[in-house]
């Protein structure tokens, strides 16, 4: 009686564990590239939301809120907007932020009368 594996039963055993560690792997990378882009679109909704909130807070006659075109970028994100008047003390605002694979589009107005109160 001899004790042991032969040669195929070693390498069926070899294909096997091959094939698990390649699709661990795969499983591996697909997780880890959905988390960043996951966090890449949650810092485009912030940087979104950042500069909604900033438009928000200046005065009618800011040169942020010139109507026209306006456009801020850095290395990872680029954020345009465009100012055109709704009426003679409203004015609409359209925000878009780009990244390399996503953009995010918001509109919001601005009224000359309608302040937010911080309560502190």
């Amino acid at each position: 009686m001899n004790k042991g594996f032969t040669l195929i039963e070693t390498l069926v055993a070899m294909t096997l564990v091959l094939l698990a560690v390649l699709f661990s792997a795969r499983v591996t990378v697909f997780a880890l590239r959905q988390g960043r882009n996951s966090l890449l679109r949650f810092r485009l909704i912030e940087k979104l939301d950042y500069c909604k909130n900033y438009l928000s807070s200046l005065s009618m006659v800011a040169p942020e809120l010139a109507e026209g075109e306006h456009r801020q970028e850095n290395r990872e994100f680029r954020i345009s907007w465009r100012v055109a008047a709704a009426g003679p003390f409203l004015k609409r605002i359209d925000l878009l932020a780009v990244s390399a694979n996503y953009s995010l589009p918001l509109i919001f107005y601005k009224s000359k009368f309608i302040q937010e109160v911080q309560n502190d």
